[in-house]
């Protein structure tokens, strides 16, 4: 089976989420694969080239949704253009005990809880 390939979107205050997910991925050993292009430089047209290109060179990306995501236009970019690229796009809600709100652009039915079974059933759905 192909190895799927994701993109991870998420808020800087949440990255320990992206730490989680990539470490789980490393400890299941699914051979999955994550890319993130953390915010570091301002949001700007060489960053959204960067992104872009990394975002083409999988097959969906993964939103972190924590407190703030809806309101950050980085994540929103990216959602945005993962969706022009016509792929696969899911969100996971970071804590267990809240519900976060949904970034635009992203369906609710796309949203699941922190369920690392789920997520890589997700991911190999990816076809």
């Amino acid at each position: 089976m192909a190895q799927p390939r994701a993109f991870i979107s998420f808020e800087m205050e949440d990255r320990w989420a992206r730490d989680f997910l990539s470490q789980q991925a490393k400890d299941s050993r699914n051979d999955i694969e994550f890319y993130d292009y953390s915010v570091k430089d301002p949001f700007d047209a060489q960053w959204k080239t960067k992104c872009s290109e990394k975002i083409s060179r999988t097959k969906g990306t993964i939103v972190l949704i924590g407190a703030t995501t809806w309101k950050s236009d980085a994540v929103l970019w990216e959602i945005a253009e993962t969706t022009r690229q016509g792929h696969y796009l899911f969100g996971i809600q970071i804590n267990s005990d809240e519900t976060h709100i949904i970034p635009n652009g992203l369906s609710s039915s796309d949203v699941v809880r922190w369920d690392f079974a789920l997520i890589t059933q997700k991911l190999f759905g990816w076809t």
